[in-house]
């Protein structure tokens, strides 16, 4: 199993479409895969055509993965839902809530889809996460939506 976190401060820079595409491709070489639509936007699960009525803030406020995840193509989308944007309040208390949800969720690949910021919904992503991917834009300020992530004295190499 392993749970990779989508991330960038800056919008429009690739993660959901990279996402997608990344779930739809490990789907076809016969891995099971999750995509999590972390994001209120709900961009990912509307870009799959889907409106469901409950999602990831239903599996942290404890209802079963298995009776929140749609099948689509080749993956499962937990998918996103418009109360999304009341978790955020509650996941500042809890930076592994959503470690805690998705513990042995049996998927070969878990892709977090995450907000364009530092919001608690991206920092419980990390938390959850095993590893970053980072879509970048080839421009100045998708880059510096990467960049933010680090303090400025870890950005020259010193202490």
């Amino acid at each position: 199993m392993r749970r990779i976190a989508l991330v960038n401060q800056k919008g429009g820079v690739g993660k959901t479409t990279t996402a997608i595409n990344l779930a739809a491709y490990l789907g076809r070489m016969g891995k099971r895969v999750l995509l999590v639509d972390l994001d209120p936007q709900m961009n990912a699960t509307s870009g799959l055509g889907l409106r469901p009525k409950e999602g990831v803030y239903h599996l942290l406020q404890g209802e079963p993965l298995e009776r929140l995840v749609r099948p689509v193509d080749t993956f499962h989308l937990l998918p996103a839902t418009p109360d999304l944007v009341g978790a955020t309040l509650e996941l500042a208390e809890d930076p592994l809530a959503l470690a805690k949800a998705l513990e042995d969720e049996g998927y070969d690949f878990t892709l977090l889809d995450v907000p364009p910021s530092l919001s608690p919904l991206t920092l419980n992503a990390l938390g959850a996460a095993q590893g970053v991917l980072v879509p970048v834009q080839a421009e100045y300020y998708a880059l510096e939506g990467w960049w933010g992530f680090f303090p400025p004295w870890r950005r020259s190499g010193g202490a």
